[in-house]
């Protein structure tokens, strides 16, 4: 398997579960990341390290970034989801937009739509879409991850490291932004030869 290909055999992995996690939270309280229970998750995530509980406060972080304040867009926001997790690009695109357009003020549903845009080729409206994500949550350190895999993809390594080092900054828990961060050393050490 090539590496682009094990790469998005990866994500699509992660996806499902993602998409499977969603399915099991929808009794949770809606919330969003205006959300009043992040704040302290944010603080806790920079205070430990320990590598499970760090992975415990994202997992927590996230939960609530998967909450529409109402059920209609998370009904319609969860079903963009699973249709992105069966590789469904293109009616999970008209599910993300609906969801953008129903709830402008959603920064998952942008920056799951700049994922989903990443995976179907489309760099610049991904970037786009997390530029939108950071204008909500500037702490969003998946959008800003994906704007570093954005910044490889192009061959961009300069911004791509600056991109996983400000994730790592707001959660330093992200093994794989230092996984990237190694890689980018290694070419662009291997460049410099």
């Amino acid at each position: 398997m090539t590496e682009r290909a094990q790469n998005r055999s990866g994500i699509l992995g992660a996806i499902r579960g993602l998409a499977v996690l969603l399915l099991c939270h929808c009794s949770l309280a809606h919330a969003d990341q205006n959300d009043t229970r992040l704040d302290s998750l944010f603080s806790n995530l920079k205070q430990t390290s320990a590598a499970n509980e760090g992975t415990a406060i994202t997992e927590k972080i996230w939960e609530v970034w998967y909450q529409v304040p109402d059920e209609e867009t998370q009904a319609m926001f969860d079903r963009a989801v699973v249709f992105m997790a069966q590789a469904d690009y293109r009616t999970s695109l008209l599910a993300f937009t609906r969801v953008t357009q129903m709830k402008p003020d959603f920064a998952e549903a942008w920056n799951r739509r700049a994922t989903l845009l990443y995976m179907m080729g489309e760099f610049e409206l991904s970037i786009k879409d997390i530029e939108k994500t950071l204008a909500l949550e500037p702490r969003h350190f998946g959008a800003i991850s994906g704007l570093g895999q954005i910044y490889m993809r192009q061959e961009k390594l300069s911004l791509a490291r600056k991109a996983f080092e400000k994730a790592l900054d707001i959660n330093p828990h992200l093994e794989g932004a230092r996984i990237n961060i190694r890689t980018i050393d290694r070419l662009m050490s291997e460049k410099s030869i």
